[in-house]
This record gives C-alpha cells, structure tokens and sequence, in this order.
C-alpha cells in the first residue's frame, strides 16, 4: 500500500463553490491519480478492493465499504444559506446512512468576513419558529422584528481558526472565505433561510424549514461546543518535533492540526512520525501551507523506504496498512490531519 493522491471534484453553487478533496459520495466520487494499478479507480472501488488493508480493521467492521469521511474546501463568494444538518438519530429515520457533524479549519477570510454559529442565547422551538418567519417575511423584517441575523452568534475568521459543527448547530459562512471542512459524509442540508435569494429564474430557493426545526439541538448552548483558537502558526515547537495540536474529537473523527517551523535559514529538517497503525484506521493528511517529504515503507517489513513530495493543497490518504510515515520539512510545512477513533 501506498499514499493515495485524488482529483477534487469541483461542484458550482449560487454562493460560490466547493472542492471535494477526499469522497466516496454517490455522484461525486474522487479519482485516483497516484502512478500504479490504482489510478484510474474511485476511492469506493479501492475501498471494494483493499478492504481492511485500507481503511482498516476497526473501521471496516463499523461501517464495511462505506467510507466514513469527507473533505472538502469551501470558496465562498456569498453569504451561504442559514442551516442545519440532522444528527444520525434524524439521519437514520429519513433513510440516510448518518448524520452530518463537521469541523472547519479556516484557510482565508477577507476583513469584513463573518460565521453565524449556534444561538446566542436560549429560546424555545416556537420562539425560534417566530424569528424564522420574521426573517423570511421582509415586511416584518422593515418593521424592526427579531430576525435570524440578530440571534446568532457573529464571528470574525482568521487564518488559522477552527471551529467545530456538532450536527444540529445552525451556522451559516460568510462570503470572502476558504475553509477546509471535515465531516461526517452526508450532503443533507436543511435551509432556514437564504436572504430571499432568487435563481436564475427568479424564483426563491427551497427552504426546509419543517426538517430544520426538526434537527436543531435547542439543548446545546453555543459557548459549550464551539472551539476556535486564533493564530495557531504562532505555536511552539519543541526541539525537531514540531508543534501538534487538538482541533476536534469526536466520535465521527478526530483532527490534529500540525506546524513545522520555518527553518529554511539553517536547513534543517525537522520530522514528525504519523502511526495509524495506532487506532486501526486511515489518515487523512491536508497540507494547509509550506512544503515537505512524506517517506513510507514500500515494502513489508519497512526496509526500504519510499518518499513523495507534499506541497500546499495536496490531500494524502494514508492506507491503514501502510503503517508509520515520516514527514519532515525545513520550509515551514503546515497539516491538518484526520482520522477515526473506534
């Protein structure tokens, strides 16, 4: 086994677009592109065919040929709709596979951008109901009522924050921003709102209103789920290994963010061991920044060793059986990692 490269899968939206890095998704399946008899194959077909050596004995056992995982970039050019995505309880009774819990690791934002993420304070589900339609009747929105926009909570991005999306959060991104989402592999999204944006028809775009109320978590308290953690590139290092941090834990996945410090000046490399023979499953590897060499095992045994480059935007699969990796970088070489815990 051998580290797997994809080509994205590029989707138009009325606010901007998306690039599905790393999907198995019915419709939108990603492409193997890494030289070999794999290339040419879907990640469905690889899962099909490597089984366990893949994904890995855990995860195989959870799920079978069902990739549990899906990455992507978000470009917003818009404001994206105010919505929500069902848990897997909801997921489940609507004939879906699972739910929809995500995490956003920020790439870009321009000055004025802005998150709308979770209630700013309590209300009940006919409270929030009222505002919903206050927001979507502009009449009374030109009479000063509560609208959506007035009860969530407004952040400003910047590169290097993080967020994490329970399923049943109601979050919408604003436009001027890049993000890299990783998230349960779902692509059910119910719509509160979409600021009485029309099409190319001139016709007002499909709200779901009924599910949307139906999968909010009016439990949750914003403050108690939400984590964000600004200018993570001023982290410390630690002699040659380089500076890890949590972004998100959850029972969907796990992410580490990972920072090589820059040492281009003294040329020396600094390395970090990535061992997902740990917990049993694949890694996903995301390079936000900078430049590196990953070095594996190519054959059993991890006598001879193999290398590819990883530059800024490259997604890298890392096959359960392929074990421990080494990445080692002198310029300043920048990851978000994900994998499962089972």
């Amino acid at each position: 086994m051998r580290p797997l490269k994809f080509r994205p899968v590029t989707i138009g939206t009325i606010w901007g677009s998306e690039d599905w890095i790393l999907s198995a998704m019915e419709g939108r399946q990603t492409v193997c592109i890494s030289e070999g008899p794999d290339c040419g194959k879907t990640l469905s077909e690889l899962v099909d065919i490597y089984k366990e050596e893949l994904v890995g004995g855990k995860v195989w056992k959870a799920f079978g040929n069902r990739f549990p995982m899906l990455v992507k970039y978000i470009n917003s050019n818009q404001q994206l709709s105010v919505q929500v995505h069902p848990d897997d309880g909801m997921a489940r009774e609507k004939g879906l596979p699972n739910g929809k819990t995500e995490m956003w690791y920020v790439l870009k934002a321009e000055e004025d951008s802005e998150l709308l993420l979770g209630f700013s304070k309590r209300f009940s589900e006919n409270e929030f109901k009222a505002i919903v339609h206050n927001s979507i009747k502009e009449t009374d929105v030109r009479k000063g009522e509560k609208t959506l926009e007035d009860v969530l909570n407004r952040f400003s991005p910047k590169k290097g924050d993080w967020y994490f999306i329970p399923a049943g959060t109601v979050h919408s991104i604003g436009a001027g921003t890049r993000i890299l989402e990783i998230q349960q592999p779902s692509d059910t999204t119910y719509r509160l709102y979409d600021f009485n944006r029309v099409d190319i028809e001139g016709k007002r775009r499909h709200l779901d209103v009924e599910d949307a109320m139906r999968a909010i978590d009016f439990d949750e308290k914003h403050e108690a789920f939400v984590e964000k953690q600004r200018n993570v590139f001023d982290c410390k290092t630690d002699g040659n290994r380089p500076a890890m941090l949590s972004l998100a834990r959850c029972p969907h996945f796990v992410s580490n963010f990972i920072r090589f410090s820059d040492v281009q000046d003294s040329g020396v490399e600094k390395f970090c061991l990535l061992d997902n023979s740990m917990w049993e499953t694949f890694t996903a590897v995301v390079c936000t920044a900078g430049s590196g060499t990953l070095f594996f095992s190519s054959l059993p045994g991890g006598c001879i060793k193999d290398s590819m480059k990883v530059s800024e935007g490259d997604l890298l699969l890392l096959p359960a059986a392929l074990g421990a990796v080494e990445l080692r970088s002198a310029g300043g070489l920048q990851i978000v990692e994900a994998h499962l815990e089972l």
